[in-house]
């Protein structure tokens, strides 16, 4: 039990993060961002990758959350952000779905929490809520959906 729950805080949930937050990457960069950042955890940084305007900074904290931020001059369109806040839903339903069809063949406990965080990722972060300002995917998708129409 607490083998598993070390292998979620320290190997499932950050590589999860990261995935998730690569789905708002790709959009962003198809959308032709100026500038795109990714954080993996906080604290010092101890890790960067920087190439063609793309930055990915690991920090020492790698397992306390992460958060991606693309810039554009001019700024983005409604449907482009639309399809940035659902990017990294849709690559953890992707994961999931992957998972789900490797644990159906291969079993196993690391391929079971997984697809479930990353099934909860995906879900999670398409109910639209804010806290202390800072809106979820599906929040920031549904105040685009109110202000166009």
């Amino acid at each position: 039990m607490i083998v598993t729950l070390l292998v979620l805080i320290f190997l499932v949930a950050p590589l999860s993060l990261f995935i998730h937050e690569l789905g708002h990457l790709f959009p962003g960069l198809y959308f032709r961002a100026d500038h795109s950042v990714l954080h993996l955890g906080r604290g010092k940084v101890i890790g960067r990758w920087e190439k063609s305007g793309v930055h990915v900074y690991i920090h020492l904290f790698f397992f306390q959350g992460a958060y991606s931020v693309n810039e554009r001059k001019p700024p983005f369109k409604d449907f482009e952000k639309a399809w940035i806040s659902i990017g990294g839903p849709l690559l953890n339903a992707l994961t999931a779905f992957v998972l789900f069809l490797w644990f159906k063949e291969q079993g196993g406990d690391l391929l079971r929490i997984s697809f479930l965080f990353n099934t909860y990722l995906a879900l999670v972060n398409l109910v639209p809520f804010s806290i202390k300002e800072k809106g979820s995917d599906g929040y920031q998708l549904w105040s685009i959906v109110k202000r166009r129409f």
